[in-house]
């Protein structure tokens, strides 16, 4: 076989390769469908959907009541809080959704979060987010329905809120 046979080939395979890096690297700096949103409120069936999925799922790591682990706000590596007294309320739906598909990593390469893509389907992502979502408060939801919400490029764990609805 001759190398100008072979060639060809080549640049299409390192074609696809840029192209598939190029598309990660557009994703992990927060380039994502700022129009994707997960219905609220979410119906009853989709929380319910949502709620078992979660026990199964998430609760493990993230807390029965979505507290968080043990010592999380002084633990960057524990699995934070997803009620208000967390900071997922600071990320997009879109964010949101792509962290719980994608999973995260600390600095150092190590896994933070499992994906759960192939584990979850797309639809079952969107239950979870939708039932967690249910638990935040209804002024949270209304500021981030708001045409002046913007996500926040920087995460960082909001101070703690008293939860009306958790009656404290």
């Amino acid at each position: 076989m001759a190398f100008s046979s072979v060639l060809p080939a080549v640049f299409v395979i390192a074609g696809v390769v840029c192209l598939f890096a190029a598309g990660s690297l557009l994703l992990r700096q927060g380039l994502r469908p700022a129009e994707f949103r997960i219905a609220q409120p979410a119906s009853h069936a989709e929380r319910e959907a949502g709620f078992a999925l979660y026990r199964a799922n998430c609760a493990g790591c993230h807390g029965a009541f979505l507290s968080g682990a043990a010592g999380w706000r002084g633990d960057p590596q524990a699995a934070p809080a997803l009620n208000e007294s967390g900071h997922a309320t600071n990320h997009s739906d879109a964010d949101l959704f792509f962290r719980v598909s994608a999973g995260a990593r600390t600095a150092d390469g190590r896994i933070a979060m499992p994906a759960f893509r192939g584990t979850l389907s797309e639809q079952e992502i969107v239950s979870v987010l939708a039932y967690v979502m249910s638990w935040w408060p209804d002024e949270e939801l209304k500021r981030r329905a708001g045409a002046d919400w913007t996500f926040q490029a920087v995460c960082t764990p909001a101070e703690a809120q008293v939860s009306a609805k958790a009656g404290l």
